[in-house]
């Protein structure tokens, strides 16, 4: 059981990097909406996790960060936006790693929850 969780952390701390590393080549597209920064996560992550645009691989998470910040992503992060709020504004920064197949769908579904 030990050996389990620790994989399982491992994993993680694995895909933090991966999500910290794609940050740092800065966003595929940038967006703002006037909704609360938690209904635009909600809303990305119920688009993102669309079966029948996506495929059957379409496991996405939310995080919270500090109030008001939010990072949705999909597995092993290939596609992830951050979600924070700026008083009456919520700002979206929407990343994809290189050679992401749905670059385009991921960011229009963003575009949605706006």
């Amino acid at each position: 059981m030990k050996h389990w969780a620790g994989a399982v952390a491992l994993a993680m701390l694995a895909g933090c990097m991966g999500l910290n590393q794609t940050r740092s080549a800065g966003p595929a597209q940038v967006y703002s909406s006037q909704k609360p920064a938690a209904a635009v996560a909600e809303c990305i992550k119920v688009s993102w996790a669309n079966v029948q645009l996506f495929g059957d691989v379409a496991d996405v998470f939310m995080e919270q960060g500090k109030p008001g910040e939010f990072t949705v992503y999909t597995t092993e992060g290939e596609y992830f936006a951050d979600v924070s709020a700026h008083g009456a504004t919520t700002a979206i920064r929407f990343y994809a790693k290189p050679g992401g197949k749905a670059v385009d769908q991921r960011g229009a579904m963003v575009a949605t929850c706006l």
